[in-house]
């Protein structure tokens, strides 16, 4: 594939030329409530009933490309993904980028039993860089049809209020320093003769007995994963994304190989059965966005909603 990569820079270059101005969309998130409750608070001691941050919400959803949205009006009012085709409703914490911002920002205030259409401008959803696999094209605005279920009161965490350096380990000094401002005094060396099992001079979130939240520490490939997202959302990725929607003329998320040829005749040129060899290593037709830029792992996170 890098043999091609060269000549689908070309095809960048030419084609970013010939793009109109990007079309003007909403910057806020847009939240209007249809059906059910629309006040509502919490009380001490009684079940929440509305969501705040870091309160863990049950809703059903069904995601679409909102008509406001740039790219083809063949692609808006497409639905994208809904909780109603598997049946179970999803439950996150709120606030805490377990989603795409923007639907983070809209749940926000919501009552329990409430629908809503939240619409998320591109900047809070995917962006320029999309998300082909599933449908979701260069600066898609995207709308939300949600129905809150049931809302929990936060998971309390006192490893996280400990942990001051977030290393997932508790020192003697940051275990001091916490109950120091708590104004309680705390036998450090009992602590951790009772909690530091393996004696390596901290207390991890493993060893930790207090409240902990329900969210382990992160493994080091989820980590390496959002970095390489992160990377991949900046510079050239963008042009390139914007490229591999141009060429997908269908908008299923992959290039066909009549695609790709219909590209290279408007730019006055023939595509050579090697180039198609080439841009299609694993053979079945089509050229993923993952082969488009190269890559082996696909773009976005699979968890976001």
């Amino acid at each position: 594939f890098g043999h091609s990569f060269t000549m689908f820079t070309c095809l960048l270059l030419i084609i970013l030329a010939a793009i109109a101005p990007l079309t003007v969309v909403s910057s806020e998130v847009k939240v209007t409530v249809y059906k059910g409750p629309k006040k509502c608070s919490n009380k001490n001691n009684e079940k929440p009933t509305k969501i705040e941050s870091n309160y863990i919400a049950g809703l059903h959803f069904t995601v679409t490309i909102d008509e406001s949205s740039v790219g083809s009006r063949e692609s808006l009012g497409k639905k994208i993904e809904s909780s109603h085709d598997r049946g179970i409703a999803p439950s996150f914490p709120v606030g805490q980028g377990k989603v795409i911002a923007g639907l983070d920002q809209g749940l926000i205030g919501l009552c329990k039993g409430a629908s809503a259409y939240i619409v998320v401008p591109p900047h809070l959803a995917y962006g320029r860089y999309g998300k082909p696999e599933q449908g979701v094209g260069s600066d898609a605005t995207l709308r939300y049809d949600v129905e809150i279920i049931d809302i929990q009161p936060p998971v309390p965490n006192d490893f996280v209020k400990i942990d001051i350096n977030n290393d997932w380990r508790i020192s003697k000094d940051e275990a001091k320093k916490y109950f120091d401002g708590l104004g309680q005094v705390i036998d450090i060396d009992a602590l951790w003769d009772d909690e530091d099992t393996n004696v390596d001079g901290y207390i991890s979130w493993e060893e930790f007995k207090g409240p902990k939240g329900n969210e382990p520490p992160p493994k080091k490939q989820k980590q390496r994963q959002k970095k390489q997202k992160q990377e991949r959302q900046t510079g050239q990725v963008d042009d390139i994304a914007m490229l591999f929607q141009n060429i997908d003329a269908d908008k299923d998320g992959k290039i066909s190989k009549e695609e790709l040829a219909n590209t290279f005749r408007s730019l006055g040129q023939e595509m050579t059965e090697e180039f198609w060899a080439e841009s299609d290593p694993d053979g079945d037709g089509y050229v993923l966005f993952e082969e488009f830029v190269g890559s082996n792992e696909q773009a976005g996170n699979g968890d976001e909603l």
